[in-house]
């Protein structure tokens, strides 16, 4: 009898009988539904299931770092509360110590964390792509007179001979023997000596260096051209975000066993409280939480997962951080039951975020409230973006008057009306400043562009708008 066969009479004479649940429609391609079961050791067990279909505009799955700094955690209700997301499950495992993630951590393209330790990992982009494997990549930094230099790793700590990538996600002072920092410009990076100690730009990087290996540093140029290479398979390249987890639990439509493969045994091995990503042939995500170690709820073993993600329609998945960490949001509160009984701080998580993505200086600016299109104008919650430019905001409630002020700058908008006073002058605007959903909505191009930024749609893998500051890392371009 085939592998294929045998595993259709084990889900045909086990517990796995699939009832068909009443889901929740939270939004557009985003469906939540909850199941009660009972193990294979007879044991009740409860699950929660979030489903989202990628091919919904401006839908994404999105990992996020905690408080977005390598080795800091966060509390899942809080990563989701300030990320806009309408739902969002624990992420990949990571030092409990330390907050430094286990595995490789890549978001929007770039590599925040890459390790050679052996789990699955998973890469997504906002197109519906996804990948579900093992990946090994490899760093090294091109630099105009020196040629491709070897890395040690992105955002580790020193070392006594080599280098290592910082990126401003690293969220601390570096000190090296030698140091570049990697400014961001139009169509690259360029290098620029550093001295003492020094942080990372926005979308930049710092390349440090220690000892001989680092020494080469001091004989780059001021204003080098500089280039980071992320060697990775081809089937990889595409992908926006990649996290990894472990371990690998279904492939080709089939459970797999590789748990003692990626270094999960022992107690691990036991039943508890389990997170899951998969992929139906649909192209729907799933994201997957069994509750554990409680009487309402035993738990259930990395077998038994892969078994129930099959059974949940899924042809690929891959499994995630589980035990105390083991949390699903939604709208507003933790729905499911932490074994620890409150939220355990996690190094990062899985955000469902369904809005146009805004970036300001090259970094993901985050708005409670999703960007309104109106008349062919974008429309965002105030404050965010006058903080985000560095202005300084009032709200003058008799007249629902938002002032910002940044330099010599002054601009007045009023809720309603189809004019702005910059410094003083009057200026026309195709859409007025607007109430949505609680929110004080300005028009966007209008005021990064009056306080002095640049600003950019972009259409590759999906809609985004890029802001430019002047003191957003561009001034030696």
């Amino acid at each position: 009898m085939n592998r294929k066969l045998i595993f259709m009479v084990l889900c045909l004479s086990i517990f796995w009988a699939m009832p068909a649940w009443a889901a929740d429609k939270l939004a557009p391609g985003v469906k939540y539904w909850t199941f009660e079961k009972t193990n294979w050791e007879g044991q009740p067990i409860q699950g929660y299931v979030l489903e989202v279909d990628p091919g919904v505009k401006n839908t994404e799955i999105r990992p996020v770092m905690g408080n977005e700094i390598i080795g800091q955690k966060e509390v899942l209700s809080k990563m989701a509360q300030r990320t806009g997301a309408i739902a969002a499950v624990n992420g990949g495992f990571f030092d409990v110590a330390t907050g430094v993630p286990t595995g490789n951590l890549f978001i929007d393209g770039k590599p925040e964390y890459i390790s050679d330790i052996l789990r699955a990992s998973f890469g997504l982009n906002r197109g519906g792509a996804v990948k579900i494997g093992y990946l090994n990549p490899k760093m090294q930094v091109e630099l105009a007179g020196l040629g491709q230099l070897d890395v040690k790793g992105i955002n580790v700590p020193a070392v006594s001979d080599g280098m290592v990538l910082y990126s401003s996600n690293w969220g601390k002072e570096i000190y090296a023997g030698t140091a570049l920092v990697l400014e961001p410009v139009q169509g690259g990076l360029k290098a620029y000596p550093a001295a003492g100690s020094v942080k990372a730009p926005p979308g930049g990087y710092v390349l440090a260096g220690w000892g001989s290996l680092g020494s080469q540093l001091a004989n780059v140029s001021d204003g080098a051209k500089a280039k980071v290479i992320t060697e990775m398979p081809v089937d990889w390249k595409s992908l926006t975000h990649v996290l990894s987890a472990g371990p690998l639990l279904v492939e080709g439509g089939l459970p797999v066993e590789q748990a003692v493969n990626e270094g999960l045994w022992g107690s691990l091995l036991k039943p508890a409280p389990r997170t899951a990503f998969g992929v139906n042939a649909q192209g729907k995500f799933l994201l997957v939480i069994v509750d554990g170690r409680q009487e309402t709820s035993a738990g259930v073993t990395l077998e038994e997962l892969a078994y129930l993600m099959v059974d949940l329609g899924v042809v690929q998945a891959v499994g995630l951080d589980g035990g105390g960490s083991s949390e699903m949001w939604v709208q507003g509160k933790i729905v499911n039951n932490p074994s620890e009984k409150l939220e355990r701080p996690l190094a990062n998580g899985l955000m469902i975020i369904q809005q146009m993505p805004v970036y300001v200086d090259y970094q993901r600016l985050y708005l409670d409230v999703a960007p309104a299109l109106e008349n062919g104008r974008t429309l965002v919650p105030m404050r965010k973006i006058f903080e985000r430019l560095g202005a300084a905001v009032d709200w003058h409630a008799e007249t629902k008057t938002v002032t910002a002020t940044k330099g010599d700058v002054k601009l007045e908008l009023t809720l309603g009306k189809t004019n702005a006073v910059v410094n003083g002058e009057t200026r026309q605007l195709d859409v007025p400043a607007k109430v949505i959903d609680g929110r004080t909505m300005v028009p966007m191009r209008f005021v990064a562009e009056t306080l002095g930024a640049k600003v950019d749609y972009v259409t590759n893998d999906g809609p985004a708008v890029h802001i430019y500051s002047q003191a957003g890392g561009t001034a030696h371009e």
